[in-house]
């Protein structure tokens, strides 16, 4: 379970790195309108944008990526920077400044992941060798 886990964060990880990376490179600007703001500790910013090319797509702003000390209210405008390769990706606020501060957190978790993983199993094999001995 714990293998499949660190997979996850793995996975996830590079997925994140990857986008903001993909922001940071080939990003285009345009105007958003906000249409859903998630509640809670983890909400997520729903917006809605059109692309150079006029395409009406939907997409959520990252996780750290909204400007420092908004607060999203339904209707906003927003400046997004969105990848024109993938624009219904995750996006980012043009007014924030570029961070990995995600990528970062979910990379240190995998790193735990794949150092306490083989450990707890050495261990639990250890635990279950000695149980069995006596």
């Amino acid at each position: 379970m714990g293998v499949v886990v660190v997979i996850g964060f793995a996975i996830a990880t590079y997925q994140i790195w990857s986008n903001d990376n993909a922001l940071r490179d080939r990003g285009r600007q345009a105007s958003a309108t906000v249409i859903k703001v998630h509640s809670g500790k983890a909400g997520r910013t729903v917006v809605q944008f059109s692309t150079a090319e006029g395409r009406q797509l939907t997409a959520l702003i990252g996780q750290g990526d909204g400007a420092p000390g908004w607060q999203p209210r339904v209707g906003d405008e927003v400046p997004i920077v969105y990848d024109p390769q993938k624009p219904t990706a995750d996006v980012r606020d043009a007014r924030a400044p570029e961070n990995h501060h995600t990528a970062y957190f979910s990379l240190a978790v995998t790193i735990f992941g794949a150092i306490a993983v083989p450990i707890a199993a050495v261990a639990l094999i250890r635990a279950n060798r000695r149980d069995r001995e006596g």
